[in-house]
């Protein structure tokens, strides 16, 4: 499928099924990365699971967040933005992960949906979410996996979804440990790239993909 359009996905329960392309694209013109970013999905009755592998990954040793609702997307993160429906959402479920299996919840509003600056978060605190989540670095990769509670997506459970997928990866050397990840230091990557131009951002629903859940 070509990177200009929405990506879809159709996956059954009880089944991982994996993304159609083993590679994301930038978040800025959609040109492909040699990043390869592995991701499957599998839904049951309680949870959709999320695996992950983030390969090609050099600098995967030098990040410094390691309590849950840091500013993670400082640094190295895979991402997931998910809302139900088919709409383009204006409020959608923001989930992140990093190396170190910290984790980042938060329940986004973006009435604008990405065209001004007026995005907002009502944090989620992870103790009390019931998302499962691990993270192991191996050399020059990690990878872990994300359990999220259809409940924290929404009230009601969907057959169809509206997603992304992300992933921040450091492309040098840092020596400081609070460093933070700009276009010269880190490329910003998508499942589904949200075309946005000179500037990296993430928060464009209207290039969530779609996600359907199919009957057993």
């Amino acid at each position: 499928m070509d990177n200009q359009t929405d990506k879809t996905i159709a996956i059954r329960p009880g089944v991982w099924t994996p993304l159609e392309s083993t590679h994301f694209f930038h978040a800025t013109d959609g040109a492909a990365a040699d990043f390869p970013t592995v991701v499957k999905l599998k839904a049951d009755e309680e949870f959709l699971h999320v695996s992950f592998v983030c390969e090609k990954d050099t600098y995967v040793e030098q990040n410094f967040y390691f309590e849950h609702n840091q500013p993670l997307y400082n640094q190295e993160v895979f991402e997931v933005f998910i809302a139900p429906g088919t709409a383009d959402p204006a409020q959608y479920l923001e989930l992140e992960i990093n190396p170190n299996n910290a984790i980042w919840a938060g329940l986004i509003s973006n009435p604008s949906r990405g065209d001004r600056s007026d995005i907002s978060a009502a944090m989620v605190e992870p103790a009390s979410s019931k998302i499962l989540h691990s993270a192991e670095k191996g050399k020059k990769s990690w990878s872990g996996t994300l359990s999220i509670p259809w409940t924290l997506v929404s009230a009601e459970k969907a057959t169809q979804y509206r997603i992304n997928f992300y992933r921040i990866v450091s492309t040098q050397s840092q020596t400081q440990k609070d460093w933070k990840c700009n276009v010269d230091n880190c490329a910003f990557l998508c499942w589904n790239s949200t075309l946005s131009g000179k500037k990296p951002a993430f928060h464009r629903p209207r290039r969530f993909g779609l996600l359907t859940i199919l009957e057993k």
